[in-house]
């Protein structure tokens, strides 16, 4: 395997569980602080993917549907890792796409969280957008930082550039 390959699924690899165990963690913690059982958010998303679930006053906490919300949940982390990996190699060897690569993560990203805050704010409650956020952003930043620790030429080149400077008059 190239070595850029190789790098390139490293990253996503490490990147999507970095994502993954960021919110999960989080999620835990929000639950915990509401005097929830750690599982709720995940068990009332799988119980409503799954099983059908309308009502949250419904909720019964099972392992089927913790297991399978947070197995749908890892795989988009990991495919949110592997195509920012890619993404990321990708503007390293070619850095003029570094501000498309920006602009699409933003746009990506916006429609991903407005979406599941959407969906999730008749399961969770009109508050629920707050944690959302808070994860998403928090996980976003963890993987890029991953990314960015694992791809020093990139780290330098954003260093590096340049922002508009206006010359004096």
């Amino acid at each position: 395997m190239r070595r850029e390959t190789e790098l390139i699924f490293r990253g996503g690899l490490f990147a999507g569980f970095i994502g993954y165990g960021t919110i999960v963690v989080l999620f835990a913690a929000f639950n915990l602080f509401a005097g929830r059982s750690i599982f709720y958010t995940a068990a009332m998303f799988g119980s409503a993917m799954f099983f059908g679930l309308h009502d949250p006053s419904l909720l019964v906490i099972t392992p089927a549907a913790v297991l399978s919300f947070n197995m749908v949940h890892l795989l988009v982390m990991l495919t949110a890792g592997f195509a920012m990996s890619w993404l990321v190699a990708k503007s390293e060897k070619y850095p003029l796409t570094q501000w498309a690569v920006l602009v699409a993560l933003l746009f990506v990203g916006f429609h991903l969280f407005a979406a599941v805050a959407l969906f999730g704010t008749p399961l969770l409650g009109s508050g629920a957008w707050v944690g959302i956020a808070v994860a998403s952003v928090a996980a976003a930043l963890g993987m890029g930082a991953f990314l960015l620790r694992l791809h020093p030429l990139l780290r330098r080149e954003l260093r590096e550039l340049v922002m508009g400077d206006v010359p004096h008059l």
